[in-house]
């Protein structure tokens, strides 16, 4: 699942930490001393999915900083619950899942001068998995800091197993990433930026509870896209092998980014292309508008469109005929991830953030945040489409 995958999110942490993110759109009164600065927040978000997946994961994050020194430490703490019963965990004759993760992370940075130099470490731990990961990002102000090039690398290492199974026995996979880009201040209203992303994995990058259904030459025409559980279940070989993936993985993305800052509003414009060397390509295009009401409360809508093709070896379904010697002769790499095959996902939200105090420099806020979304898959066993929603309620404070 999605939520194994925490080693992906820190590149994203490290440009947080270097300032390449578009930080808060409200104004604040320029630093006038060096006053240190506290900031902390209580947040609890909801998922839930119409293949009976439901997440809970409340978290708390804080940091403390010194603009005029240069400095700032940060961490954040959550818990996952999870608990499925969609059609891959039915597939396999178990009835329902139920697992908590744990994750935290911790950053810092400090400045001098026109330079910043920043680190982040991340873990998340499972049951059944274990992930570790470091890094850091060098940004440099130039022309007055009107260009802003940045440069980062991090490093994760994974544990897979299953539970019940001896740690020694687990599997590993490794990433390793490395980003470059560059922000512009393009006048007063107008900033962009452009990112260069590469990833490389390797290891153990399947999923050890995923099964795939295999079928006989014969019969694997007859398979249509959507196929219930059932239907697999009366075609399908007896036998069921687990799912295996290449051990390695070279990733690469470009992403360009626009924000524009209006009287009372601002403008973002994301849009992320991405490639790898398993053949499958994908567009990410991301709209948020943020605009005021009064002092206190801010609202913005959200729209994003991710599109994608399959990978190389995706099978709808995979085929296996007895070898010389009468075995059945497997498919070396095959895959159930249903993430992996061609895919359309449209999704549309919006949030709010009401100031509880009306107080620039020591703000409390009350923030809430909603999305739904729409998956369709084109070519995939089980089901054909998916319908999830996403809820965020938060509470911030700085001191």
């Amino acid at each position: 699942m999605a939520l194994r995958s925490i080693a992906s999110v820190l590149p994203l942490m490290l440009l947080a930490v270097s300032g390449t993110v578009f930080a808060d759109d409200r104004k604040k009164p320029a630093e006038t001393s060096g006053t240190i600065t506290s900031k902390a927040s209580l947040e609890s978000s909801g998922y839930a999915d119409t293949d009976h997946v439901l997440v809970v994961s409340p978290s708390i994050a804080g940091s403390v900083s010194d603009p005029l020194a240069g400095w700032s430490v940060g961490g954040h703490l959550l818990v996952d619950v999870v608990s499925a019963a969609s059609v891959d965990i039915v597939s396999t004759a178990s009835s329902k899942w139920l697992e908590h993760r744990e994750a935290g992370s911790a950053q810092g940075s400090l400045k001098r001068g026109d330079v910043t130099a920043g680190v982040s470490g991340v873990f998340s731990s499972e049951p059944d998995y274990l992930s570790l990961a470091a890094g850091g990002t060098l940004t440099m102000d130039l022309l007055e800091k009107n260009v802003t090039p940045f440069v980062g690398f991090s490093y994760g290492q994974d544990r897979v197993g299953r539970t019940g199974l001896p740690t020694e026995f687990w599997r590993s996979k490794q990433t390793a990433s490395g980003q470059f880009g560059v922000t512009f201040v393009v006048d007063r209203s107008t900033i962009s930026s452009l990112q260069l992303e590469a990833i490389q994995e390797t290891g153990y990058l399947a999923k050890p509870y995923r099964y795939v259904p295999l079928f006989a030459p014969a019969r694997a025409q007859s398979i249509l896209a959507g196929a219930s559980i059932a239907e697999v279940n009366a075609t399908r070989l007896n036998v069921r092998p687990a799912e295996q993936l290449p051990d390695a993985r070279h990733r690469f993305a470009i992403t360009s980014r626009l924000g524009r800052r209006y009287s009372s509003s601002t403008l973002r414009l994301d849009e992320r292309a991405y490639g790898d060397t398993w053949g499958l390509m994908a567009s990410t295009t991301d709209f948020r508008f943020t605009f005021e009401i009064g002092r206190r409360l801010m609202l913005w809508p959200h729209v994003r469109f991710h599109v994608q093709n399959q990978v190389a070896f995706w099978q709808l379904a995979y085929t296996a005929a007895p070898g010389p010697s009468g075995a059945l002769a497997l498919p070396a790499i095959r895959t159930g991830d249903r993430e992996l095959s061609s895919l359309y996902t449209a999704t549309g939200g919006g949030g709010a953030e009401f100031r509880l105090v009306d107080d620039l420099d020591h703000p409390w806020s009350l923030l809430f945040d909603i999305d739904g979304s729409y998956t369709h898959y084109l070519d995939a066993l089980y089901i054909s489409e998916r319908g999830a929603i996403f809820s965020t309620l938060a509470v911030e404070a700085e001191f």
